[in-house]
């Protein structure tokens, strides 16, 4: 995702010692970091992290690639909704609220999604890793979507090139799929949707009727 900067506070929030972060719950953090021009903020258990806005055209061709792949099969098979980046995953007050780059929501936990954030775990979380959130979204991440009960995390990594796609075992741990013979990933939690590494190493990454084409 993005590189992260040292913690904030707005002007209001700010301690009056400038070695003590702020602590804010997170009604006040929605509150508060509505809308940062030029950054982008994750709530972390009572403190804030700020990022600055990617200009990584990678990581933008890749989300933009699997959100339209997404957002059509999802419209075809009308089995839960996408959530973009930017809209915080609340699952308790001591947790951090992440930002995954995509969420996916069943139908039957629609009732998850308010209007600012997703009470609860998303039914699948997508990260699109990038040089300055490769260390977060294998290691911190991993383990934060695996407690808080994600059943299907999503890694795909443009630098080197690889997938993962984790499923969430009865035991509360992540176990990687494996590709099908044809080196294809299938997800558990979407019947029937198929990734294809072959379709996202490439510059430019296929748009409008070859998405459709994809989906169906």
């Amino acid at each position: 995702m993005l590189a992260m900067q040292p913690i904030l506070a707005p002007p209001e929030l700010e301690s009056a010692s400038p070695t003590t972060p702020t602590r804010i719950s997170f009604d006040e953090y929605l509150r508060q970091y509505d809308s940062i021009e030029g950054a982008r903020t994750e709530w972390n258990a009572g403190l804030v992290e700020v990022y600055n806005v990617s200009n990584n055209l990678a990581h933008n061709e890749h989300i933009r690639f699997l959100s339209t792949l997404l957002d059509m099969w999802l419209g075809l098979t009308a089995l839960g909704r996408l959530v973009l980046a930017g809209v915080p995953m609340f699952v308790g007050e001591d947790v951090p609220a992440r930002e995954p780059d995509l969420m996916v929501l069943l139908n039957a936990h629609l009732d998850r999604l308010t209007p600012r954030y997703v009470n609860g775990a998303a039914d699948v979380a997508v990260e699109i890793v990038s040089p300055e959130s490769d260390e977060r979204d294998r290691g911190k991440k991993f383990l934060e979507y695996e407690a808080a009960g994600v059943p299907e995390y999503w890694l795909i990594d443009p630098i080197r090139r690889e997938i993962f796609f984790y499923a969430r075992g009865d035991e509360g741990h992540y176990h990687a799929l494996p590709a099908d013979e044809r080196g294809r990933y299938a997800s558990r939690i979407l019947p029937g949707f198929i990734l294809d590494p072959a379709w996202l190493w490439h510059d430019l990454l296929p748009g409008g009727a070859e998405i459709y084409r994809l989906a169906v």
